[in-house]
């Protein structure tokens, strides 16, 4: 790199604050809210099955997923791993350039509303359920970066090529994780409002920007639907029935009325103690006071903008009205929706700090009450989210520690039946219906109803990856017997059911436990 060169980004860093600082401030505010998830390895739900493969890929639509795993392993070498301080500090890098290019496409002045953002940012929900899923969680991370780089290069003013790079970026980022269209379309919305802000912006211009906009998200999908397709035809498989992935293209436009009226109810009235519910506790009230506050600084930036032009004032108010269902566009797009499913939802404080940042006062005093008050707002929110997040990897680990000490307990109690031998094999009855009155229910961390931490200690062993938790985690991997071949056996239909004493029994060819 030149001296001049040099220079020029050493000012740009002088000139920009905010970049640097939403940079370090996500990766701060991830590393306390994650800490846990990146220095314990916590294995639950899919995970267990995943710690050395990927998952389901193209037959859930993620033809990406497919992609990156084959370029993982030309570069790395085969095999698969579920690593979690390196998958989890790399995903929270991803966020934190994801938050730089955020805040510089916005031009958010304020350092306290670019600290806020990046900690929402990172500390989201949504990025705490992914940590459960460290197998798949760079993938997941990297294609949320990449629609964030899809989304800027859309807005901004770049050459065709580059245009088509964001389509094929965008397309890419669905082709991993569709839930993270919503921010494609959000952030453009945002970015338009911004446009709006100034008086410089003609009508005209901002219609051949929003028609390109348009264009370019509209392409996005069908370029992802096009290579869904081919991937699909490649290897001979079709669409699994996974939260409506099949239904993507045949869902009814009645259907998806009726979802975007769902999506409109979320942002204002969210339904609370469901899967899909991320603002836990008084998280709820936050956002409650972010989307009042919305309403409010909204209201008058469009009275701002009509003392000089209506039609931009009435531009700027479809703007504003489309950005709940764009937010909530997964409620659209899918008519089951859980927790990791949400992140589109972050940019509910995205709006909320750019109008924030943006609210101009005659009276300097009411102006700093109103910034004060805002970045109020968003440092509890911040430190509500670390706490919550913290509370999450806290029930994993006792759950976790829990299953494998029952499993060990389970696979002593085998090795302990009369006449055992290490080449019986052994047959599990009742798989999936464990019943232990003894096992702690831990009921104060209940309230969590985040994926996958949303199970109760039985159901954690009643996963259906159970036997590989027994397998993986205790070490104990028997060969095993068909069940249907001993279950309708007198003796095996008069033994007791597990814990009890008598439940397992051996049958001199086999050990049966019946759960």
């Amino acid at each position: 790199m030149s001296e001049s060169s040099e220079t020029k980004a050493f000012c740009w860093l002088r000139t920009h604050p905010r970049v640097p600082a939403t940079f370090f401030s996500s990766v701060l505010f991830g590393l306390a809210a994650h800490g846990m998830g990146l220095f314990n390895k916590l294995s639950s739900h899919d995970d267990i099955v995943s710690l050395f493969e990927l998952g389901t890929t193209i037959s859930s639509g993620r033809w990406m997923l497919h992609v990156m795993d084959w370029l993982e392993t030309g570069i790395f070498g085969p095999g698969h791993f579920s690593l979690p301080l390196t998958h989890g500090l790399f995903s929270i890098l991803c966020i934190a350039f994801a938050a730089c290019l955020l805040v510089e496409l916005l031009q958010i002045r304020s350092l306290i509303y670019c600290v806020g953002l990046a900690g929402i940012m990172v500390t989201f929900p949504a990025v705490t359920g992914l940590f459960g899923y460290m197998y798949t969680m760079p993938y997941y991370m990297t294609a949320m970066l990449m629609t964030v780089v899809s989304a800027w290069l859309i807005c901004r003013k770049t050459p065709w090529w580059a245009k088509a790079a964001s389509l094929i970026l965008g397309g890419c980022a669905v082709g991993v994780y569709q839930a993270f269209f919503p921010l494609l379309v959000s952030i453009p919305l945002l970015y338009d409002l911004m446009l709006f802000s100034r008086e410089e912006t003609d009508l005209k211009s901002f219609f051949q920007l929003a028609a390109l906009q348009m264009l370019c998200v509209v392409g996005t999908m069908v370029f992802y639907f096009t290579v869904n397709r081919f991937f699909l035809a490649k290897f001979g498989l079709e669409l699994n029935r996974y939260m409506g992935i099949d239904q993507m293209e045949s869902t009814s436009l009645a259907v998806y009325l009726q979802r975007a009226g769902k999506a409109y109810r979320e942002f204002f009235q969210p339904e609370r103690n469901v899967p899909a519910d991320i603002f836990p506790m008084h998280l709820f009230y936050m956002s409650r006071l972010m989307v009042a506050a919305d309403a409010v600084l909204a209201v008058r930036l469009a009275i701002r903008i009509g003392r000089n032009h209506r039609g931009k004032a009435a531009a700027a108010v479809l703007l504003l009205a489309l950005m709940p269902m764009a937010c909530n566009l997964i409620y659209v797009m899918s008519g089951t929706v859980h927790g990791l499913m949400t992140y589109g939802q972050v940019m509910q404080a995205g709006l909320f700090v750019w109008l924030a940042d943006r609210t101009e006062m005659r009276r300097p005093a009411i102006r700093r009450i109103i910034s004060g008050a805002a970045a109020g707002v968003l440092g509890l929110s911040c430190v509500m989210y670390v706490r919550y997040d913290n509370q999450c990897y806290l029930k994993a680990v006792f759950q976790q520690q829990q299953a494998v000490t029952w499993f060990t307990a389970l696979a002593a109690q085998i090795k302990s039946a009369e006449g055992y031998r290490d080449d019986l094999p052994v047959v599990f009855l009742n798989q999936e219906e464990i019943s232990d009155q003894s096992v702690y229910q831990m009921d104060e961390l209940n309230f969590i109803l985040l994926t996958p931490y949303d199970k109760e200690s039985t159901e954690y062993l009643n996963s259906y990856a159970w036997r590989k938790m027994m397998e993986r985690w205790c070490g104990f991997s028997p060969a095993y017997a068909n069940e249907a071949d001993y279950a309708d056996l007198p003796e095996v239909k008069a033994m007791p059911h597990y814990p009890d004493d008598g439940s397992i029994r051996n049958l001199g060819d086999v050990i049966v436990v019946n759960f």
